[in-house]
């Protein structure tokens, strides 16, 4: 867990809480809960109100669910609904893995929750479903915020993530909820989130220029293995500035998550049921929440004994082996069955072209990185200074253009090597409009810092990104030079 310790009483609740505060909240060291029997939560209640989606975001489970699709059972959802406001929750979500304005029961649940007491009652959709009359209706059912998950802030890279060209439409939808709030003088809060996968982290600025008048606040989130289910996401897909190592997790402690089937389960991402603790179609909230399953379940985490359930792989950003807490109730028996295939295919189909220039006069493990980290991105294409262009700001090359080319051209992962004739980027960045350039964080300082100015700014101009992965430490081309002159 997080070494900040969080006090229950300090804990706000309600729609003016921070956003930001509400994801930390979900890793921060909150010593009071870490037990069997924890307080049952008085909010972070999900009730999962259909498990159907209309997107196919690159790093969502959902892709490759086997779980049936279904819209929960409306008396079966009003009665928990009613079981969890007794024992003193008194906020709820009506989101988990699906779209929720895909269920035309969703203005009645809101009402029911408003009827009975809940504060806050909130959603989060991606948005492209969220038509005006479906705004009309969830706000007038008493809708305190909702929350648009858009998870690129241009459309061609909004295509690629969320699997469907639906940008302008939930731009669209986005613009008549903040003219319908202004028109009817209403408070209910309108939140963005952007969760960054290593192909838009650097696009973090471009969501304050398309959405800061749109938005009370946007949130970021670095993607992660969804509950166990994508380890795919970490060598594919995870942020360069993402370092956690251990993912720290409340939800066994602090979260009500039922599934569209009406379990519990230990958490919302729980795609295909293999973390169900109870069937709330038989037992009660109350004994689900305080069951032996659960309870267990509370004691692995608090020991790190996670090995065999898919939360192990999760916590601890791998892929490791897991089988279904109650396996009755799961779509997956026996073994879980990883596959990396569909986010690898999504990328190869994406075409996109990536730049990466270097003089790669000595090859070293620094070059080799960065080649490595450029082939996840899509087309490699190299572009190799001419030994006029290095004799340009530093000593002349070792090996001549044509040497080093074949070296290069031999590496695994590259698919062209083209000049670099001059120190400068820029002809060859408009010869190719790639959709990234990888450059080590070398350049930020030095002969090349100005030069780095000129390409990021070039790139924008076609929405193109520069990645700048962590320069390799301990080893460079002028050190290893250095070092043979000093043999001899």
């Amino acid at each position: 867990m997080s070494d900040t310790i969080i006090s229950e009483k300090n804990i706000k609740m309600g729609k003016d809480v921070d956003l930001q505060e509400r994801v930390r909240l979900k890793k921060a060291n909150r010593s009071e809960l870490y037990c069997l029997t924890p307080p049952f939560p008085k909010s972070n209640f999900l009730m999962e109100i259909s498990n159907m989606c209309n997107h196919n975001c690159i790093f969502c489970a959902h892709q490759k669910m086997k779980r049936k699709p279904r819209i929960m059972n409306k008396e079966t959802g009003f009665r928990i609904l009613k079981e969890a406001y007794d024992l003193g929750t008194r906020e709820v979500g009506f989101y988990a893995t699906g779209e929720p304005f895909l269920s035309k029961d969703l203005p009645d649940y809101i009402r029911e929750a408003k009827r009975l007491g809940y504060t806050y009652v909130y959603l989060t959709s991606n948005g492209s479903l969220a038509s005006p009359d479906k705004i009309k209706k969830v706000i007038e059912a008493g809708l305190d915020s909702i929350k648009f998950s858009v998870n690129a802030p241009n459309k061609k890279m909004y295509a690629f993530i969320h699997g469907k060209d639906h940008f302008d439409t939930v731009l669209e939808n986005l613009k008549f909820l903040n003219e319908y709030r202004k028109e009817k003088c209403l408070n209910f809060k309108i939140y963005l989130t952007g969760i960054l996968t290593r192909f838009t982290e650097a696009l973090k600025n471009d969501y304050y220029t398309v959405f800061s008048n749109l938005a009370d606040q946007i949130v970021f989130k670095y993607v992660y293995n969804q509950g166990g289910y994508m380890p795919e996401i970490d060598p594919l897909l995870r942020c360069e500035c993402d370092k956690e190592e251990r993912r720290p997790c409340n939800l066994p402690f602090d979260a009500i998550s039922v599934t569209a089937e009406g379990y519990l389960s230990i958490e919302n991402a729980d795609y295909d049921n293999m973390l169900v603790v109870a069937d709330l179609n038989k037992v009660s909230l109350k004994d689900g929440w305080y069951g032996e399953k659960m309870q267990d379940m509370r004691r692995r985490f608090l020991e790190d004994d996670l090995s065999g359930t898919i939360c192990d792989g999760c916590v601890h950003h791998e892929c490791r082996k897991a089988k279904a807490l109650t396996a009755e109730y799961s779509a997956v028996q026996g073994e879980y069955s990883f596959s990396d295939e569909l986010v690898k295919n999504r990328i190869k189909k994406a075409g996109f072209t990536v730049y990466v220039p270097m003089s790669a006069d000595l090859v070293h493990p620094g070059h080799i990185n960065i080649l490595k980290k450029a082939a996840l991105y899509g087309k490699v294409i190299v572009g190799l200074f001419t030994d006029e262009a290095i004799s340009s700001y530093k000593k002349a090359p070792l090996m001549s253009y044509e040497q080093r080319k074949i070296v290069i051209e031999n590496i695994k992962g590259v698919s062209e090597v083209i000049p670099q004739t001059t120190k400068d980027y820029t002809d060859n960045l408009i010869k190719l409009k790639p959709d990234f350039m990888i450059h080590g964080t070398d350049w930020r300082e030095g002969p090349l810092s100005e030069v780095r100015v000129k390409a990021i700014n070039l790139m924008k101009t076609w929405g193109g990104q520069v990645i700048e992965p962590e320069y390799t430490k301990g080893v460079s081309s002028s050190g290893l030079k250095k070092r043979i002159q000093e043999r001899e």
